[in-house]
């Protein structure tokens, strides 16, 4: 997998890091040092991990001696899980409702985000009313569309495909919701399954936590994406006059080849496109502004199926 992430990156062109942003040590309920996960962070490619263990900062000190690794924290909230990084003290989450509680977070740590949120591999579901929760959440905040936890070739599922169907009812109901994906690693073979691309302008953490905030980064199991309107990149919102035609230009790029890859806009596929196993994969899509907010987003499967799923561009009449 290190090898197919370098020569894809050589063939995407554009620079871009993988970053796993969820991974569990022996601080908590994992089974490997946050040594042991470094090393495999490094041996799968990846160029930045963040150490984020439940109901602890201890591995705040481990990770201070490698300028490519970070802390964070995951605790329980309430029936759903909340991901911190960088928090400045340990979480402590209060006995509320979870918006109230993702508002105390943001107090405290500059990214917070919702790990697997319909549930986790292999039996645990969420049924409908903690689901509706995440309709709380303001207009715009950010989710897991793929977890890797308990998976080691692959992470996409049946959770992550639920996970992804709600992602879509939520934008369309006009929130702005990043795609995330975490490897969620409870033993360190697991770190490389899934991660998410960042469009960050410098390896640091400073710089990958604003390109998140900014939305400028996709999910993926191995594939690069790009996706963006011109200068805006994903997580951009653009205003335009109704009847204006804009273009969005696409990118995707898999030392294995790709697929396919198909356009999802408010929940409706609108262009399905023919990869025909090529490792590069470029093209646009033309699209009049209507009289509504519309999203935009891309998705790819490559030749032996791992996928990727870009953020959305965000189309309002101005």
């Amino acid at each position: 997998m290190a090898g197919r992430l370098l020569e894809t990156k050589r063939i995407f062109g554009q620079p871009v890091y993988a970053v796993d942003i969820h991974t569990h040590s022996t601080f908590s309920d994992g089974r490997g040092t946050v040594e042991q996960n470094y090393q495999a962070a490094r041996n799968a490619g990846l160029d930045f991990l963040f150490a984020t263990d439940h109901g602890s900062l201890a591995q705040k000190r481990k990770v201070k001696r490698w300028p490519d690794a970070s802390w964070g924290q995951e605790p329980g909230v309430g029936g759903h899980h909340l991901g911190l990084l960088e928090g400045r003290k340990l979480f402590r989450p209060p006995k509320t409702d979870l918006a109230a509680i993702c508002r105390a977070a943001q107090q405290i740590a500059p990214f917070i985000w919702i790990p697997h949120p319909v549930g986790w591999y292999n039996q645990t579901w969420y049924d409908d009313q903690r689901i509706a929760e995440l309709w709380t959440l303001g207009d715009c905040f950010a989710i897991e569309v793929m977890n890797g936890a308990g998976k080691i070739v692959r992470a996409y599922d049946a959770f992550d495909q639920k996970a992804v169907a709600v992602w879509d009812r939520l934008l369309s109901d006009g929130r702005k919701v990043t795609a995330l994906g975490g490897s969620d690693a409870h033993t360190p073979d697991q770190i490389g399954t899934v991660w998410t691309g960042v469009f960050a302008k410098r390896r640091t953490s400073a710089s990958i936590i604003r390109a998140l905030n900014q939305g400028r980064c996709f999910a993926s199991e191995a594939s690069l994406l790009d996706f963006r309107c011109g200068t805006d990149a994903m997580g951009s919102t653009i205003g335009r006059r109704k009847g204006c035609v804009i273009k969005l230009q696409y990118r995707v790029a898999d030392a294995t080849g790709i697929a396919s890859a198909r356009i999802v806009a408010n929940g409706a596929t609108v262009e399905e496109i023919d990869g025909r196993n090529q490792p590069l994969v470029t093209g646009s899509l033309t699209h009049t502004v209507g009289s509504r907010p519309t999203y935009f987003r891309i998705e790819s499967m490559a030749s032996d199926s791992l996928r990727a799923f870009s953020s959305p561009i965000y189309i309002c009449p101005a």
